[in-house]
């Protein structure tokens, strides 16, 4: 987002310029190779090797100094009927939450520059710019929830960022009678309401066993970012118009933010209902 707020800084509003450079992040996908599987993977595999080099790697260390692996059998992948039986309270948690957090934030990203600028009629270079303080305050967010989390523990976290994220929605209820009140709105929100995602993945993974994390982890967010379509589709269907052209005004805000913030509350609540797994290591859950 901060990079995307410089490139709109700078392109302006050459759309068509600024979707090329979307692509860009696909060169990434060279140094990817270059990270190894984890040393379970490998150890489940039977390749031990494998997995002290990757220890090796993650470490940062040389080979030789790398101790004795532990002992890692290879265990039965387990169906999705076994997953929801076993599982079924973690997954329904992970899933609403997930939903609930990326509906009350990711609609923001979506269409936060579009209402400044449409709405409260700054430009897109000041959008872009305010943008950039958008970015930079959902970064610290992160920073700040993967730090309180091994704090207060991570059920407490999610829900005070819950709270905080649902207040900044709140706000731009209450107050978007300026474009600059709104903007403090979408600073809160995207601070906690986003912020949030620092521990929301670390902590769904520690919910479930090692033999199910994976699967269970992926299922469960997968159906929560559905809301990356449903929410903004929803602010678009709200504020009207053709695929090409919006009636944008201020007075969507009001039914739209009322929604995203019953959604971050609703998270919140639905995440006291997971285990706490501060000081926990990830063999014992």
């Amino acid at each position: 987002m901060l990079l995307g707020s410089i490139a709109q800084g700078i392109i302006g509003d050459n759309w068509r310029l600024l979707m090329a450079l979307g692509a860009f992040p696909i060169l990434l996908l060279f140094w990817l190779r270059r990270v190894p599987e984890s040393p379970r993977f490998y150890q489940t595999h039977g390749e031990d090797e494998k997995a002290r080099r990757a220890l090796a790697w993650a470490l940062e260390m040389p080979e030789h100094e790398v101790g004795a692996l532990p002992v890692i059998t290879k265990r039965k992948k387990i169906s999705y009927r076994e997953l929801l039986h076993r599982n079924g309270k973690a997954l329904a948690i992970i899933s609403i939450g997930s939903f609930c957090f990326i509906m009350g934030s990711y609609a923001v990203q979506s269409w936060g520059q579009t209402l400044l600028k449409d709405a409260f009629h700054f430009s897109t270079q000041t959008v872009a710019f305010l943008f950039m303080g958008v970015s930079v305050a959902d970064c610290l967010g992160r920073f700040g929830s993967a730090w309180l989390a091994d704090i207060i523990g991570r059920r407490w976290t999610m829900f005070l960022y819950g709270i905080l994220g649902a207040v900044g929605c709140f706000s731009a209820v209450l107050f978007h009678s300026s474009g600059w009140q709104f903007y403090i709105a979408v600073l809160i929100i995207m601070t906690f309401g986003d912020g949030v995602f620092g521990i929301l993945n670390a902590f769904g993974g520690e919910q479930f066993p090692n033999d199910t994390r994976s699967t269970a982890l992926g299922l469960g967010y997968g159906i929560g970012a559905t809301a990356k379509i449903i929410g903004p589709a929803l602010l678009g269907a709200l504020v009207g118009g053709s695929f090409v052209a919006q009636n944008i005004n201020p007075a969507v805000i009001t039914t739209a933010f009322t929604f995203f913030g019953v959604c971050l509350v609703v998270g919140a609540i639905t995440y006291l209902f997971a285990k706490e797994t501060k000081g926990k290591d990830l063999e014992s859950l």
